[in-house]
């Protein structure tokens, strides 16, 4: 059996209110991403996940969000381009991290550039966490990601991008998956007929299940 869970955007409370209902005898863990932004406290989220994976090991399964994705890739920008590439998001992000250490005062002093350095100098283990994160999941059964896959292509595997990105072309393909696909990514609100209803959502054809109940 499974737990499964999306885009939490940085809601640390709530995550947890959240776990109270997982049976970690009987069922696994499998969060489908998009671990930051948006939300209080995104560095408490990345915390409490890689805890779990430490404490369970392969009865939890944390996978890659485009968020996580992004903030790995500004991270690894040049100087001149961090200043390019950040935005709200990012910048509540940042500010959770530096929180942790009660380094509010810093965050203040340092440009955006030199917070890309203080949370590579400070947080290596996080860093190295979300950098390793899997886009996927696969039993014999389902498959778990979090955007969704092209079903247009015959090896939908090497396609990264859209297990991050993807929406209509997946949601609404003519093509039907083997395996029942369970994503987030796109609030279930969005593709649900009634209005407000942040129930699940599956497609006629059964095959694909959104879990992001959530509009954030």
């Amino acid at each position: 059996m499974y737990f499964l869970f999306s885009d939490v955007h940085g809601c640390l409370n709530e995550m947890n209110e959240l776990l109270k209902y997982w049976d970690t005898d009987r069922e696994q863990l499998i969060y489908l991403g998009d671990m930051i932004d948006r939300g209080y406290d995104s560095f408490g989220v990345v915390k409490k996940l890689m805890d779990l994976k430490t404490e369970y090991n392969d009865k939890v399964i944390i996978l890659r969000g485009n968020h996580d994705d992004q903030f790995i890739k500004w991270l690894k920008l040049p100087p001149y381009l961090r200043m390019y590439y950040y935005d709200e998001n990012l910048h509540s992000t940042l500010k959770s991290f530096y929180k942790h250490n009660n380094d509010l005062k810093q965050f203040q002093k340092d440009t955006r550039k030199q917070r890309a350095d203080y949370i590579r100098k400070n947080f290596p283990e996080v860093i190295r966490f979300m950098n390793n994160l899997p886009y996927f999941y696969e039993t014999f059964y389902c498959i778990f990601v979090h955007a969704g896959i092209n079903l247009n292509l015959k090896n939908w595997r090497k396609d990264k991008e859209s297990m991050l990105w993807i929406r209509d072309e997946y949601l609404y393909s003519d093509h039907m998956s083997i395996k029942r696909i369970f994503s987030g990514h796109t609030p279930t609100r969005l593709l649900n007929d009634k209005k407000n209803d942040d129930n699940i959502w599956i497609a006629n054809t059964g095959d694909k299940i959104v879990i992001d109940g959530i509009l954030m």
